[in-house]
């Protein structure tokens, strides 16, 4: 009888963490990280706005907290397919308009405005219930003007998306 037990015992233990791991997530805790060339900067997840708009072009704005009313960083990609992938901005060429801008207070960045842009947005997950896409960017932008810096922007997601 005893060994029963333990034959009982361990098997529920084997079949809890098998239920734990296909369990739906009990909340979809908005997630977004942002850094500026490599140093951490504190995205503001109220003021963060990701909108798909009809014609199926996806925005990613990623506010800085310590700038809750700035621009901060816009991602563009346009005739978004609504799957997991790589979209990169060296595709401009190909017709779909992938591009980003970055502005904090005096300083305004974009892709274009640099001879190489490389830069990306992953998309790892997509919940079409509850409009939550999961993944990371990462782009290259310079500075409008001469001697404009060359800014390195990163970052992860999961975050919910508007309709615009």
């Amino acid at each position: 009888m005893k060994h029963v037990a333990l034959l009982w015992f361990a098997l529920l233990s084997g079949i809890a963490p098998t239920r734990a791991q296909t369990a739906a997530p009990h909340s979809f805790v908005r997630q977004l990280t942002l850094r500026v060339n490599g140093q951490a900067v504190t995205a503001d997840t109220i003021s963060s706005r990701f909108f798909l708009s009809e014609a199926k072009t996806l925005t990613l704005n990623v506010v800085r907290a310590d700038d809750p009313d700035g621009a901060g960083l816009t991602i563009i990609i346009d005739r978004f397919p609504l799957q997991t992938g790589t979209y990169s901005f060296q595709e401009i060429l190909s017709g779909r308009n992938r591009d980003a801008s970055y502005r904090f207070g005096s300083t305004a960045a974009y892709s274009k405005s640099c001879s190489d842009n490389p830069g990306s947005v992953t998309i790892t997950a997509i919940n079409g219930e509850r409009h939550w896409l999961a993944g990371s960017f990462r782009c290259t932008v310079c500075e409008s003007g001469r001697g404009g810096k060359r800014l390195t922007l990163e970052g992860a997601f999961r975050y919910p998306v508007e309709k615009d």
